[in-house]
């Protein structure tokens, strides 16, 4: 009788273990299909909220409307926007060769703004913005700058940086001086928006 029990337990404790096995297969299914779904949601809001997936998908961000990506120019490490006039020019570049960590881009900024200095010798520089900024956890270093020219063009010029994926991520917008009210916004937005 003893081993009769025995059995009987054996036996209900294995199929309890079975059963429960089996349901919980379902339940990962679920939750992949889940996660699966979740990520798609994700690229759909993404997409409803006007972001732009770019370099293999390392990073999204919100393009200014009115731009369109210039096929000629754009490589794979460079995508390059313009409007309709082409006067607004907007490049986005990562170069995986030029290594650089989050917390080395407030230190590339002052560097990066001493070149810029350095390549309009002569010319007063209207600073706007000169500054780090936090962006959904990634440091980016931003220079805005009007550009005074001698013929009259003077120049809207954007410039950020950032680390994407271990090496150097480089945004350079740049418009006429007259059109940087119709433009400002929308690049301070993609900026904000820059997802990595």
């Amino acid at each position: 009788m003893k081993k009769w029990m025995a059995v009987c337990l054996i036996t209900a404790v294995i199929a309890a273990s079975i059963s429960a096995c089996s349901s919980q297969g379902p339940k990962e299914n679920d939750a992949g299909e889940r996660g699966a779904a979740t990520f798609e949601q994700l690229n759909n809001e993404k997409a409803e909220q006007g972001m732009t997936e770019m370099f293999s998908s390392l990073m999204s961000l919100k393009l200014p409307q009115g731009l369109e990506v210039q096929s000629k120019e754009t490589t794979q490490s460079k995508l390059v926007f313009a409007d309709r006039t082409k006067k607004v020019k907007l490049e986005i570049q990562h170069d995986p060769e030029q290594k650089v960590s989050d917390s080395q881009i407030d230190m590339a900024r002052l560097k990066l703004k001493a070149f810029f200095e350095q390549d309009n010798l002569g010319v007063t520089l209207e600073w706007l913005k000169d500054e780090t900024q936090l962006v959904h956890g990634k440091n980016i270093a931003v220079n805005e700058v009007i550009i005074p020219s001698k013929k009259g063009n003077d120049t809207y010029h954007f410039k950020a940086w950032a680390e994407l994926d271990g090496a150097l991520l480089e945004i350079d917008f740049t418009a006429p001086t007259n059109m940087k009210d119709e433009w400002q916004n929308s690049v301070h937005e993609m900026i904000e928006s820059i997802q990595m």
